[in-house]
């Protein structure tokens, strides 16, 4: 298991669930006091790592504290640095599943909260970007070997690639909910992963 996975399982300890979830896929958005429904992701695998172990922090310090609650995330979180002025936070559920929080330092109502509920969840072979929300514009967490991440139309056409620093990306340019897919490279330009988004 690698060494943040570790970390962000003795940071954050299996909570006893508040209540039952009776949605597979959930994702909560705060955007202007908007909420956005997307499909999530289910277990994290150990053979695809993230060296970024950020340092704990309350979980009432990351945006959206209440969301994470209810989404049953511990009473710590992984701040893993800025980027771009986005800031970000992340943490497991109570069943294990990787949960990011990420705010728009300064702006008010630019955050948001989920986690990822795929069975094939990141950070894994299949999965190597956690990008949140996917379809508004690249901001999230890579794994480490991803050099660079994608968003692609409906055709494969490139609308943003956005560099990742130390398993961050932040890119300002928005997809207006055009992408359908999200690409990640390595540093030699080879494709890695080509993730669907669903919704």
């Amino acid at each position: 298991m690698n060494d943040v996975i570790a970390r962000l399982a003795a940071a954050n300890p299996v909570p006893v669930p508040a209540r039952r979830r009776r949605l597979r896929t959930r994702w909560l958005v705060a955007a202007a006091a908007a909420v956005c429904l997307v499909p999530a992701a289910v277990a994290v695998a150990d053979e695809i790592g993230v060296s970024n172990g950020g340092t704990t922090v309350p979980t009432s310090a990351a945006p959206l504290d209440e969301v994470l609650h209810d989404l049953n995330v511990g009473d710590t979180m992984q701040y893993l640095g800025t980027l771009n002025g986005v800031g970000f936070y992340a943490g497991r559920d109570g069943a294990g599943r990787f949960c990011l929080a990420i705010e728009h330092v300064g702006r008010q109502y630019e955050k948001g909260a989920g986690c990822d509920w795929r069975p094939d969840g990141f950070p894994s072979t299949a999965v190597r970007a956690f990008a949140f929300p996917p379809a508004r514009q690249l901001e999230g967490v890579a794994a480490d070997g991803v050099a660079t991440v994608q968003a692609l139309d409906a055709d494969g056409n490139v609308l943003d690639s956005t560099p990742v620093v130390h398993n961050l990306f932040a890119s300002s340019v928005p997809l207006d909910g055009a992408a359908t897919a999200i690409r990640t490279l390595d540093a030699g330009g080879n494709v890695l992963t080509t993730q669907r988004l669903h919704g």
